[in-house]
């Protein structure tokens, strides 16, 4: 076993050491999302702004500067745009409505009927994205740990559901 492999056990192992440790700590939605409430209003928006960045940001962007130029700057200032958009307009609403998510405010204006198909109306692009950042991982874990794509997959997949299980609700 390499160095390399080494080092990415360990770090899966941190992490799911983390998410075990401070389980109890995250016991609502709103513990979750936004630190049950205690956390100051800058670093909770700071936070969901620094969850949308990922490997494609400075990789995949990176190209796509290179090969096309302007566009990518576009990009993120529309980003930034309707981060300041959501602020403006759909904050205060979820304040008044004194809910944590979009699904929470479905629920309480339409019912809990259209809060689920809402949600399960939600499930194949969850599924779709995840089994695309899945595969995404799998390619480069293969071409530099020399990991077989297959094994790739369903390792790291049952790491984060464990990960989730765990960290989240904290039961198994």
């Amino acid at each position: 076993m390499t160095i390399d492999t080494l080092v990415v056990l360990a770090y899966f192992f941190f992490l799911i050491a983390i998410g075990w440790m401070f389980r109890k700590f995250t016991t609502s939605t709103s513990d979750y999302f936004r630190g049950g409430g205690k956390m100051l209003w800058w670093m909770v928006g700071a936070t969901a702004f620094m969850t949308q960045f990922s490997a494609w940001t400075f990789t995949g962007a990176a190209g796509r500067a290179f090969n096309d130029g302007f566009v990518v700057v576009i990009l993120f200032l529309a980003n930034a745009f309707g981060y300041f958009m959501n602020y403006l307009y759909f904050a205060p609403k979820f304040r008044q409505l004194r809910v944590v998510t979009a699904i929470e405010a479905i629920r309480q204006r339409f019912g809990k009927t259209s809060e689920q198909f809402f949600t399960w109306a939600g499930m194949p692009d969850s599924l779709i994205s995840a089994g695309i950042w899945l595969n995404g991982l799998a390619i480069f874990v293969a071409a530099v740990f020399n990991i077989p794509m297959e094994a790739t997959i369903v390792v790291t997949g049952l790491v984060l559901m464990l990960m989730a299980v765990t960290g989240v609700h904290g039961r198994l």
